[in-house]
């Protein structure tokens, strides 16, 4: 899955277990990824959880969607709720004598008053606002003119919110209430404005107001109850949405509400029922089908989860939460070819969730489109997971993909650092190992031996914690036969074997170290049982063509070179000019006069 070539052997799983309260990480091979290349040697990564850790749903890890969906049959609060619940008539005239100038102003008062109330009727609402307020320079305590301005201001702030409860509207409707402290209908508004934008503790205030003012406003439990769902107070959720269903609410937004507590509570046949009967009030009601979506998958029913999100997406193409469960249902059933575009869409729509970001990363990793990943891996850190080990894991493996081993090794440190295990340090050193691989490549020895020696350092301090790290012995037996330390190395090497049995990376470095010890006959037989093993492998095969050629063994050497032939062609070619003396092999590791092609890992 993740070697760039047919001749680096590499096994994955999702079985490694990781303890927080263990002293060390405790690894099974399928969580390893082993590569090797006859010009760059053998080393092992390991991931901190599993390759293919499944990722969590957005329904499943966070309270209410932020998206409403589209659809919804509440009755929204409008100019014509307004109407149906505030009417005012002139205030009763004063018997109490005043002085002349004093009376002509609160007459002039309650003329306006009764003007603007006429404007408002006709629609005037700006002329009418105006109107009240010049009534009450006239007369301050007119408590016509301050309730009908509260009502206009209503109006205007109900206008300015529009369709989509902008915030626009809250400066005119928080006016109106402070001129009249019982404007429930300027409070349940406010409700709906804050709880649309995001401030949905100070919309549940307003909305709470607005019921304690008018218990009769019934069609605010609904919108109280899904306010409460996105705080996570699924308990007073469902005793609005209890009240809901004794008053006889039957909209889509009520059985809706009905469903995600059910959801929320686990009670999945109940909450399917609701969803179902909120589509069929509202066949495009988004977030019913979403959640559908999720109770489908909660059952294990991945098809019928998938046809649903699918389905989500369709009534409402810009719903993030949609697209990025979709992507993690077809990332945990390793479709990654799919998942990747449902999460690019999540992507698009929340640029700002670096969780997308990081499962979009993940995704391209199982792809190998390792560029790729590590430009969302660095969204996901910009955004705030920079707190995350596991993502420095995968994003330091796929910065090695792309031979930034700098940037790797900084990376693999961060994870170290944040979450410090055994393994962390053999990734370090995996790191290091393969930088300096590269630095030789490029006949830098300086800068080999400088990361070599940094490698060291940390893998000779992974096996101290976890005397059980095959990986940890594997990439520190490597790392010895890069500096030239054979004997070290083939005592390693000999630990990582009798960890993981028939390890056949591990003997093919054993049979290097042998080789670089001049003890041919050994190195020989630890080739010939790694090729035995894995016939196809093309490391073991060149190494022990070459090592009877310097046995002397010709005949043998050019038996492992026609076999070669019929695998890789081109190392046989290599091989070949080994065996002719055009090209010579260190003991340790490079293939010296020969530019090795691919990826030195």
């Amino acid at each position: 899955m993740f070697g760039k070539r047919s001749t680096a052997a590499s096994a994955m799983a999702a079985g490694l277990v990781v303890s927080l309260l263990a002293p060390f990480v405790n690894l099974f091979s399928q969580d390893l990824v082993a590569t090797e290349d006859i010009g760059g040697g053998s080393s092992v990564f390991v991931f901190r959880e599993s390759a293919k850790k499944p990722q969590i749903k957005a329904a499943a890890g966070s309270g209410m969607v932020a998206r409403a969906g589209r659809g919804g049959g509440r009755r929204h609060i409008d100019s014509a709720y307004l109407a149906s619940k505030r009417k005012h008539g002139t205030i009763a005239k004063s018997t109490t004598r005043r002085p002349p100038t004093v009376a002509a102003k609160i007459r002039l008062a309650e003329t306006l008053a009764t003007k603007a109330e006429t404007q408002m009727q006709a629609g005037q609402t700006d002329t009418a606002i105006a109107t009240f307020r010049e009534a009450l320079k006239n007369d301050p305590k007119n408590v016509h003119a301050t309730e009908g301005l509260s009502d206009a201001l209503t109006t205007k702030g109900i206008a300015a919110a529009g369709d989509t409860n902008a915030e626009a509207g809250a400066t005119f409707l928080e006016e109106a209430v402070k001129l009249d402290p019982k404007n429930s209908v300027a409070f349940a508004k406010l409700g709906e404005i804050y709880t649309t934008g995001g401030q949905t503790e100070r919309g549940i205030q307003n909305y709470e107001k607005a019921l304690a003012i008018d218990p009769t406003l019934t069609d605010l439990y609904v919108p109280i109850g899904l306010a409460y769902l996105k705080t996570g107070d699924v308990a007073k959720a469902e005793a609005y949405s209890a009240k809901a269903d004794a008053a006889g609410a039957g909209s889509a937004d009520a059985t809706f509400l009905r469903g995600v507590v059910a959801y929320k509570e686990n009670k999945n046949a109940d909450a399917l029922a609701a969803f179902q009967k909120t589509l069929a009030t509202d066949p495009n009601y988004s977030s019913a089908s979403y959640y559908q979506a999720a109770t489908y998958d909660r059952l294990n029913q991945g098809d019928q989860s998938i046809a649903t999100y699918k389905k989500t997406v369709e009534l409402d193409p810009e719903y993030a939460p949609a697209w990025f469960d979709l992507g993690v249902a077809y990332y945990n059933a390793a479709d990654y070819k799919d998942a990747a575009p449902a999460y690019e869409q999540a992507v698009k729509y929340d640029p700002n969730n670096a969780q997308a970001h990081a499962n979009l990363a993940s995704t391209y990793r199982q792809l190998q489109r390792f560029a790729d990943a590590n430009a969302q891996y660095a969204q996901a850190d910009a955004l705030g997971m920079n707190k995350d080990a596991g993502m420095y894991n995968e994003w330091g493996y796929c910065l090695g993909k792309t031979d930034e081993w700098d940037k790797s090794t900084l990376r693999l440190i961060a994870a170290r650092d944040l979450g410090h295990s055994a393994a962390d340090d053999s990734n370090v050193g995996w790191a290091y190992y393969n930088a300096g691989n590269e630095a030789k490549a490029k006949n830098d020895d300086a800068a080999a031996k400088d990361n070599y020696d940094k490698g060291r350092v940390a893998l000779e301090q992974s096996v101290k914690e976890d005397p059980k790290l095959d990986a940890g012995y594997m990439n520190l037996g490597s790392t010895y036969n890069a500096l030239g330390e054979f004997q070290l190395a083939v005592n390693v090497l000999n630990t990582a074997l009798g960890l993981h049995r028939d390890w056949v990376i591990a003997m093919n470095q054993l049979g290097v170290g042998y080789r670089g010890s001049g003890d041919l006959n050994a190195a020989i037989a630890q080739f010939q049982r790694a090729t035995t093993l894995d016939g196809n492998n093309v490391f073991g095969l060149f190494r022990l063509g070459e090592a009877y050629n310097a046995s002397g063994n010709k005949k043998e050497a050019k038996k492992v070179q026609d076999r070669l032939k019929h695998i890789d062609p081109n190392v046989a070619a290599q091989l070949e000019n080994v065996l002719a003396g055009k090209a010579v092999i260190d003991a340790a590791r490079q293939i010296k006069k020969i530019k090795i092609p691919g990826i030195p890992y």
